[in-house]
């Protein structure tokens, strides 16, 4: 036996949302999709030692972390876990240099580190790299492809990585709960029943034949692959808006995701001018009988078409029930790829199912150092993800909700972009503090928008 076949631990195939995104992935392999980038700034008297240390603690404990992918076998693409793999850990010493020029430094080194991407057949997937920028402040990287874990995982190992540090520090040892494998969530699968989800996704998509236009400001030129130019817009909620928007669900008993699919599904109905809208929702998929599921690491999320009809003479609080109702019924045949379930919908092969994804950030709170002993603090959060859809819409819940598009620059001019923000924001506010109101009243305009028809309008009775 060769030292590499000794170092296997497991093989077995990808779950239904991995084999979606590997199909996207060797489509279009030059778009870079499907990647994430995580950046925290720590400020403190960081133990490198025991920082490394607890870094390689957690990729010790979790299969997923030390996985590749066989994309050449006989039944299919299979994931082959390694039994020991070490930390990719790079450091650098920027601390000597002008801040100015050390950030400039940051900002090529975070795009050229994103652009770098993985080969999916060398585990493992993901790379830390820590600079140091000043005395006491760090910049801790840590990249890793989305076939290894989704935003939640994400969490999950933080926890523990913070949790092991301090051991490291303190000199205490550590029990954390035994990892749960990420085999078992495959073995979930293989024993849901697509005959009983086949049945529903083709009732829940019928009629449906082509995807909900976004009205691009430019279509991509046929037969041309092109690398997508990634953009982020963002806008916020006032605490005002967002009280509102959290006592609404509750005096309703809907939830925040529910409001938030209402609101895309009204917006995408009124510059679509249809009432029968598609786009994609992303779900923890975490609803495995799996015990201790929610401390697992892996990918478990999906991304499931989300299909809403905007009726004419609807009320808002009864129409948003009801899209709630839909999605718990959709809920129970989450574990489906998407690939699959577009092949049972109308909607042809050579399209896509949807031209944006709805994805609410429903993550476990984010976490800090365990406690002043060990002195060192996070003090800031920068995350990057890219996936092959042209517009993603991201919501962070919080004391101001924020609400950021994630677009291509080849498809969106910038200000068009502001004018969406604008709008989805000015349904939200307008779905929360009219509950009684019909769907018809809720206002697609923005402010500008809005002036401009009354002084047309009263241009139009001054020619009379």
């Amino acid at each position: 036996m060769s030292s590499l076949t000794a170092n296997f631990e497991d093989v077995y195939p990808l779950t239904p949302f991995q084999q979606g995104m590997l199909f996207h992935v060797l489509d279009t392999p030059e778009a870079g999709v499907y990647l994430n980038q995580q950046r925290y700034t720590l400020r403190g008297d960081l133990n490198l030692a025991a920082f490394k240390q607890a870094l390689q603690g957690v990729m010790d404990r979790h299969q997923i972390l030390r996985t590749a992918f066989v994309l050449s076998a006989p039944g299919g693409p299979l994931q082959v876990v390694f039994r020991r793999l070490q930390l990719p850990w790079t450091m650098h010493d920027w601390s000597e240099l002008p801040r100015e020029q050390s950030a400039e430094r940051l900002a090529e080194f975070m795009q050229t580190d994103f652009q770098s991407g993985f080969d999916l057949q060398r585990a493992p997937l993901m790379r830390i790299t820590l600079i140091r920028t000043e005395t006491g402040t760090y910049e801790f990287i840590w990249s890793f492809h989305l076939l290894l874990m989704d935003g939640w995982s994400m969490q999950v190992m933080l926890r523990e990585l913070l949790a092991l540090y301090h051991g490291a520090v303190s000199g205490q040892p550590v029990e954390l709960p035994p990892p749960i494998p990420y085999r078992d969530f495959i073995k979930w699968l293989q024993q849901q029943s697509e005959a009983d989800a086949e049945v529903f996704w083709r009732k829940a998509l019928s009629g449906f034949t082509r995807p909900t236009p976004l009205n691009f400001d430019r279509t991509p030129l046929p037969d041309v692959q092109e690398r997508p130019n990634f953009k982020e817009k963002i806008v916020y909620l006032d605490e005002h808006d967002s009280e509102n928007l959290q006592t609404f669900s509750t005096l309703h008993r809907l939830t925040l995701n529910t409001i938030i699919q209402g609101a895309w599904a009204l917006f995408l109905s009124r510059r679509s001018g249809t009432n029968d809208v598609l786009f994609a929702s992303v779900v923890s998929g975490r609803s495995a009988v799996i015990p201790r599921i929610d401390s697992a690491v892996g990918v478990f999320v999906n991304a499931l078409p989300a299909r809403v009809t905007v009726p004419i003479d609807g009320q808002v609080v009864p129409w948003l029930k009801e899209v709630q109702k839909q999605q718990a019924e959709a809920r129970r045949f989450e574990f489906c790829s998407l690939v699959r379930i577009q092949s049972w919908s109308e909607v042809p092969r050579s399209q896509s199912l949807f031209e944006s994804v709805v994805i609410f950030q429903n993550l476990p709170r984010m976490v800090s150092m365990p406690d002043s002993s060990s002195a060192v603090q996070v003090v800031g959060v920068h995350l990057i993800e890219r996936n092959n859809v042209p517009l993603a819409l991201v919501v962070e819940p919080g004391d101001r909700f924020h609400f950021r598009i994630v677009y291509m620059g080849s498809r969106f001019d910038d200000a068009t972009i502001d004018r969406m923000l604008e709008k989805f924001k000015r349904i939200i506010i307008d779905l929360t503090n009219n509950s009684d109101a019909a769907l018809a009243s809720i206002s697609y305009q923005i402010d500008t928008e809005r002036q401009l028809l009354i002084d047309s309008f009263n241009q139009s009775l001054a020619s009379l």
